[in-house]
């Protein structure tokens, strides 16, 4: 697959086949994170593969309960049987890095640059993949529940993503135009 068309043609995912990923496939989209940019060449990232589902349910789970807590605003949408969080993948992937208070900005940025490769790579392989960001309320609001889902003391998750196999093929997705704010020259 050309690069042009793997980016355009990637979409997030949320509805899995109940397919395990080969761990080939897993090494190879973590092989593709660790050649992201990375500031200060840092490489921070660490890599949590979780594929017990009673351990992606406890994550899933638990995020509902603490949003529908600390953000009543969502509670609605929150209150449901369905995993709304995970959406049944396979796989569920958590990008950490140590804590350290006076890079834990660089290593987001880093974490996030990392997901992205991951992303391509996943989408070159037939997979699926999308980053799960009210995963990071536990993070803020329920750390100790992050801890039971396997980050160890030290680390901390800075990015939550899910994969594997699409239930269905990809509908084709648009975009605006570059807006240029300005062009200096």
């Amino acid at each position: 697959m050309e690069l042009d068309e793997c980016i355009k043609s990637r979409r997030s995912v949320r509805a899995y086949k109940d397919e395990p990923v080969p761990r080939e496939k897993i090494e190879s989209i973590l092989e593709a994170g660790v050649w992201a940019a990375t500031g200060m060449g840092k490489q921070p990232w660490r890599f949590i593969i979780i594929e017990d589902k009673s351990i992606i349910k406890f994550v899933s789970d638990e995020t509902k309960k603490t949003v529908i807590k600390a953000m009543p605003a969502f509670a609605k949408r929150f209150e449901t049987e369905q995993d709304i969080i995970c959406y049944n993948a396979p796989v569920l992937i958590f990008i950490c890095s140590e804590v350290d208070p006076n890079f834990s900005k660089l290593y987001l940025e880093d974490c996030v640059l990392a997901a992205q490769n991951m992303f391509l790579k996943a989408h070159e392989l037939g997979l699926g993949a999308c980053y799960m960001g009210w995963i990071d309320v536990l993070n803020r609001i329920n750390p100790e529940s992050i801890k039971k889902a396997g980050v160890p003391e030290g680390y901390e998750m800075k990015v939550p993503l899910i994969l594997g196999y699409p239930k269905s093929q990809q509908g084709l997705g648009k975009r605006s135009a570059p807006v240029i704010l300005k062009w200096i020259k």
